[in-house]
């Protein structure tokens, strides 16, 4: 949901409710759009966030925290010298507009009281925070500086004139009456939509809101103000009022709409239209705007990250995939060493046939009688030297076969590890799982370590693997990546524990946990099956084979790269890939929750 007038007021509300008459003592700007102002009223401690970014622009008060820059920017300096140990004495909204202005009192370079005015505008593209002196209503700077070669509307440069965003000029919901807001909207053109309609009319309101009043009208997105009769402009006036409720009641139900752990949108009320979706909820508007960005922030984090690993594994991938068709054509050129052996066979053979200086001969095939064969030679050569040349080609090829076919088998392991690798990013689920697998890269040497000032820890164990209970009371566990895929293989399981794996296909190992004295009945080592299917590369297949043997037939050769192994006196399923309903899965710790 956008950031709407009406977000606006609920936070206003919410700030003057708990931070008017606050101190500020620290600012700090985290991030080129944000700043932080850490205030303190009485026994109470906040934080209140302002962001003028373009997709993200925001104020509110929150618990996050974010690392500071060594240098602060000139913004936040300008901050500092007329806000910090300065008091908040209003915060008032323009209008329904998305303007906030912030009056603070602080003591100046010279001691005496003075007023200075933040103004937050969150607009968009256009979002901005500006530091005003009210006095002279002057630009003392500004997070995002501008000339009217970027905006004919204003400049924003320090000492220039503060000129306002220009006012919508929409009715106000909170003081308009039924018959203006019938005839405001029949005003606009007949083939307009309604929901764009509500939005042009109404101040405050997104088109999320807009569509809202539809909704709860129980009207046609598509309709139009032409369609619009007595019967369907009560109904909107009726939605409109519910939705406005709230500020006059002061019964606020700040939510954030989950689509599984996914945030779809946030709101002050329950949004009738989001059905579909679970709706979490929250005291405060801010802590439903913190929850929010917080989890859109770690999304775009793990977003980047997974982008820029996939590359690395991608691009090694392709420099294995290049070798590898290399190998393959120079293990071609080998296919004659068998027919140079012959030619070489047949020379000795026939070597009372034969003399120096003969460019060549026709042979007798001794493998196919009947049957001759025409033998190039060296005129410069005798006949036992021709014999030698073409057993030493024979020779050279076949240790060039050997040799290409142990380069081979080697650049094959670490393309299945490549592409076990890159199943495991691709089935990540947060940051956490990224980070496990970039030390796995760095200690293949596939990427560098991070150097920080900060002392290097001790390398922490990986994570624990997934965990599933089937309705039997088995425990079956799935790895997330390579290094859990060891630990869990060859540090948790016991001996006689089943171990499963799709056939020749990257993706999890998977243990089922065996009772004391049972045998695993035949339908849990399917559900695991199904698991081990679901957590590999072929998800999305169908008939997916997956092999199942005993721990104790599981071995990881000498030197094999994290997760790989070797198994033997295994069975094999046939699984369609499911993460079945029907078990159950320990709640794991998950930074994003």
């Amino acid at each position: 949901m956008p950031f709407d007038g009406l977000v606006m007021c609920t936070i206003q509300k919410e700030l003057t409710d708990k931070i008017i008459f606050g101190k500020i003592v620290k600012i700090y700007q985290p991030e080129r759009h944000t700043v932080l102002f850490k205030i303190r009223k009485g026994a109470d401690s906040h934080q209140l966030l302002i962001s003028a970014h373009p997709l993200a622009g925001r104020i509110h008060l929150t618990t996050d925290t974010k690392e500071n820059p060594m240098t602060p920017p000139m913004f936040c300096m300008v901050l500092r010298k007329h806000l910090e140990g300065g008091r908040i004495i209003a915060i008032e909204q323009q209008g329904l507009d998305r303007v906030l202005h912030l009056s603070v009192e602080a003591y100046d370079e010279i001691g005496q009281l003075s007023k200075k005015t933040l103004v937050v505008e969150i607009m968009g593209k256009h979002s901005n925070i500006l530091l005003i002196d009210p006095e002279n209503n002057t630009v003392l700077d500004g997070i995002k500086r501008y000339t009217h070669l970027v905006s004919r509307h204003r400049e924003v440069l320090p000492g220039r004139t503060y000129i306002a965003p220009p006012e919508q000029q929409k009715l106000d919901p909170f003081t308009i009456n039924e018959e203006t807001f019938a005839q405001t909207l029949l005003a606009l053109p007949l083939n307009t939509k309604v929901k764009k309609g509500l939005v042009q009319i109404l101040a405050g309101f997104s088109p999320l809101l807009a569509q809202e009043i539809i909704y709860r009208a129980q009207l046609p997105e598509s309709t139009i103000i032409d369609e619009l009769g007595e019967y369907e402009l009560i109904r909107l006036w009726q939605a409109q009022n519910e939705i406005t409720a709230p500020f006059s009641n002061q019964q606020f139900q700040p939510n954030v709409a989950l689509d599984g752990d996914k945030p779809i949108d946030f709101s002050f009320i329950s949004l009738l239209q989001f059905g579909q979706y679970r709706l979490l909820e929250f005291p405060q508007m801010s802590e439903a705007l913190d929850f929010f960005f917080r989890r859109q922030e770690q999304s775009e984090l793990f977003s980047a990250r997974q982008r820029e690993l996939i590359k690395v594994v991608g691009n090694e991938t392709e420099r294995v995939e290049k070798k590898l068709a290399l190998q393959r054509e120079k293990l071609l050129e080998t296919e004659e060493m068998d027919y140079y052996r012959l030619l070489g066979d047949l020379i000795t053979a026939n070597m009372y046939q034969l003399s120096k200086g003969m460019d060549e001969a026709v042979l007798d095939n001794l493998y196919e009688p009947g049957k001759t064969l025409r033998v190039t030679l060296n005129p410069t050569f005798s006949p036992a030297e021709n014999a030698q040349f073409y057993y030493k080609k024979y020779n050279k090829a076949k240790s060039s076969k050997i040799l290409i076919e142990k380069q081979m088998q080697k650049n094959q392991e670490e393309l299945d590890y490549l592409f076990s690798v890159l199943t495991s990013l691709e089935q990540s689920q947060n940051t956490n799982d990224l980070e496990e697998i970039r030390n796995e890269l760095v200690e293949a040497s596939y990427l560098k370590e991070k150097h920080t000032r900060k002392k290097p820890k001790n390398k922490s164990t990986p994570a624990p693997p997934h965990t599933f209970y089937t309705q039997d009371n088995y425990t079956i566990l799935v790895g997330k990546n390579n290094k859990q895929n060891d630990l869990l293989t060859l540090k948790m399981a016991r001996k006689d524990d089943l171990w499963l794996h799709t056939k020749s296909i990257p993706g999890s190992h998977v243990i089922i946990r065996r009772k004391p004295g049972e045998e695993i009945p035949f339908a849990v080592i399917e559900e695991a099956a199904r698991l081990a299917a679901y957590h590999s590369k072929a998800r999305n297949s169908a008939q997916v084979p997956v092999d199942y043997t005993l721990v104790s037939q599981v071995k990881k050769p000498s030197g094999a790269k994290p997760g790989m192994v070797i198994y033997f006196e295994q069975k094999t399923l046939f699984v369609t890939p499911e993460q079945s309903d029907s078990l159950k899965q320990e709640q794991e710790q998950d930074e994003q929750n």
